[in-house]
């Protein structure tokens, strides 16, 4: 099985678009794209270059792709144009756009596939279900939320991809895995690669909470330990903040004991992430002083908000297992 990581957050946009190639199929995981946030650091001239950039990319994909899948309606896990190069006689696999959703997701979904009536060879819903493509193999979970239970971003549903010895799994926004539901999900299937959205620390202190952040590690780790995982892409979200390293160190710290990849995908490609020489080159934007989120720090927040009845217990339990 042969995987393109077509475009992603450590490229310098918002997408985490992923392609798939295998004796039977050519799969187009989320074409989408968005512009970086404000506190990426590169000018908005640059930042629309690289949107323009890896949108082209991701049309180029699309054309020799006959399976596109949508795992939610955000805008950077899907195009909503019609356009015959990105739709145009393909298969689409798609995240049920009646069940399960918000009112926001529900509104875009209705106006996607309104879009590219049409077009398609054909639509499938998705959730729940298994495909089979001759000795290939293509199944999703059921909706999973869109970070914390209950959270107005809606649910998104996770893509597993198993053929000719290989098992990847795509997590879709699961917001870096706050949830132990989603990460048992995981671990269940064991895939050989994760591709996983990290979880949003340039939300830090707004909407991110620090417990959150120490509960997404904590299910990072589990993943390291108990999956036969052999690479983990560490991406999207997390590779806006050019302080992701420090925050996330337990994790990469356990990586390299257990010999194991944990990387963004420009890494995986031998680059640099767009955010760390965006960072060199022009210096802060709006973080100026941190330091690393150890596991001392860790467990203080996690104690912290167990007395303030947010979480419980158990996660003190999970970070000294873990």
């Amino acid at each position: 099985m042969e995987f393109r990581y077509v475009a992603f957050d450590s490229f310098g946009v918002k997408s985490m678009c992923v392609g798939l190639r295998t004796n039977d199929a050519s799969i187009l995981i989320d074409p989408g794209v968005a512009v970086e946030t404000d506190s990426f650091p590169l000018s908005r001239v640059s930042r629309l270059r690289l949107y323009t950039r890896f949108k082209n990319k991701i049309v180029e994909e699309a054309e020799d792709s006959n399976i596109v899948v949508v795992t939610h309606y955000h805008y950077d896990h899907h195009i909503c144009e019609r356009s015959k190069r990105l739709y145009g006689g393909k298969t689409i696999l798609l995240k049920d756009p009646e069940r399960f959703i918000n009112k926001s997701q529900r509104q875009r979904a209705s106006l996607f596939l309104k879009t590219i009536q049409g077009l398609p060879k054909g639509m499938k819903v998705c959730d729940l279900e298994r495909f089979r493509l001759g000795k290939t193999e293509i199944s999703f979970s059921k909706p999973f939320w869109h970070g914390m239970r209950g959270t107005d971003l809606g649910y998104v549903i996770m893509v597993t991809v198993k053929a000719e010895g290989e098992k990847l799994l795509y997590s879709s926004d699961v917001n870096g895995l706050y949830s132990k539901e989603a990460t048992d999900y995981i671990i269940a299937e064991d895939p050989v690669i994760i591709v996983l959205d990290g979880p949003p620390t340039y939300l830090l202190g707004y909407i991110m909470a620090y417990y959150n952040l120490a509960r997404s590690i904590i299910n990072i780790l589990r993943l390291l330990e108990e999956t036969n995982a052999e690479c983990i892409i560490l991406d999207h979200h997390l590779a806006r903040d050019y302080r992701y390293r420090e925050l996330l160190c337990e994790a990469y710290d356990r990586a390299d004991v257990l010999g194991k990849i944990l990387c963004t995908a420009a890494e995986l490609q031998g680059r640099e992430p767009t955010v760390l020489g965006g960072y060199k080159r022009n210096g802060p934007t709006r973080w100026r002083k941190w330091r690393n989120f150890r596991r001392e720090d860790m467990e203080n927040v996690l104690r912290n908000a167990v007395e303030r009845r947010l979480i419980g217990k158990e996660w003190l339990k999970m970070l000294r297992r873990y």
